[in-house]
């Protein structure tokens, strides 16, 4: 199976948080999104944890982060696919604690927190109906035909009010096994046309114009700006000397907010580095798809590609 990949919405989203000054209106909000994200995440390793334990007959695989093109206004994105020689599970996981209501018209799931309030989250039924629907039809249109199962595994224990009977809910520890077309010719499919994890626009998505980011190289420790005291020594004025590596950080950051294809000088725009040599250095030290030719050489980032876990990958 492997490890699942970092979420590439966490990544920007720790980037913002990272370049964004201490009193921006957006600080809360994205702070609040990080930690939903993060319990996504959570939620699905442990669905992977798991699933490696399975034992199937026959042949099997599990894809993660799958995003397919339904039709052309429609884009659909799978936590786990479970496909083997007797049809596919989708698999959602949740990180939802605590005692749970469910509720009809419309359907909802509702939690009482400690101070009376009441916090609602969507019905995850509906997100698999949908899936199931959208992943059929993908089906139908290359003339794959297989059975579709759902289910919702929550990675926490929950208490259920009002659930009904045959909820596709389970306990990730509970993970079941709906062991009729060939395996492998559904797989190479959807692996064929899957689309990679979601750039998201940040000026689109959030508001925020870009030069609304600080530039200049960060600080590891304080996100703080860093100091050029000679052309080769920074120096943060909070922290001090700064261990690590902030140019790699910063090129990341480059290539998630501004944008995922870059040249030597904009680079160096981005991060203050004096010198265009220093920053081709450090752009030529990574893992990154080269266009053009010498006098007009872009760089190019691939997260499919270009990453292993939150890092850009470092060229041998």
């Amino acid at each position: 199976m492997g490890e699942r990949p970092y979420p590439l919405e966490l990544l920007q989203l720790e980037s913002m948080l990272r370049r964004l000054h201490r009193n921006h209106r957006e600080r809360d909000w994205i702070t609040d999104r990080i930690k939903r994200v993060e319990a996504g995440f959570s939620g699905e390793q442990k669905v992977d944890q798991y699933m490696k334990s399975l034992r199937l007959p026959g042949n099997w695989w599990i894809l993660r982060d799958i995003r397919l093109r339904i039709d052309e206004a429609h884009v659909a994105q799978f936590d786990t696919l479970l496909v083997t020689d007797n049809g596919i599970v989708i698999i959602e996981a949740k990180m939802i604690k605590g005692t749970l209501h469910y509720l009809e018209n419309p359907r909802r799931l509702e939690r009482t927190e400690e101070d009376g309030s009441v916090l609602t989250f969507d019905c995850p039924m509906i997100q698999l109906e949908n899936q199931k629907e959208g992943l059929s039809y993908w089906l139908r249109e290359r003339e794959l035909i297989t059975n579709i199962k759902g289910i919702v595994a929550f990675a926490t224990r929950n208490t259920w009010i009002g659930l009904p009977e045959r909820a596709p809910f389970v306990s990730v520890k509970e993970l079941p096994y709906i062991p009729n077309t060939s395996v492998n010719m559904i797989v190479s499919r959807i692996l064929e046309e899957e689309l990679g994890p979601e750039r998201i626009q940040i000026d689109q998505h959030y508001g925020i114009n870009p030069h609304e980011f600080k530039r200049g190289l960060l600080c590891e420790k304080c996100d703080g700006q860093l100091r050029w005291m000679t052309r080769r020594k920074l120096e943060c004025p909070t922290c001090g000397v700064p261990a690590g590596n902030p140019y790699q950080q910063a090129l990341l950051d480059d290539f998630l907010l501004i944008d995922p294809v870059i040249t030597t000088r904009a680079f160096c725009e981005f991060t203050g580095i004096p010198s265009i040599s220093t920053g081709l250095r450090h752009l030529n030290s990574v893992e990154l798809d080269v266009l053009g030719s010498t006098n007009k050489q872009r760089f190019r980032f691939d997260p499919m590609r270009h990453l292993k876990g939150k890092t850009l990958i470092q060229k041998r």
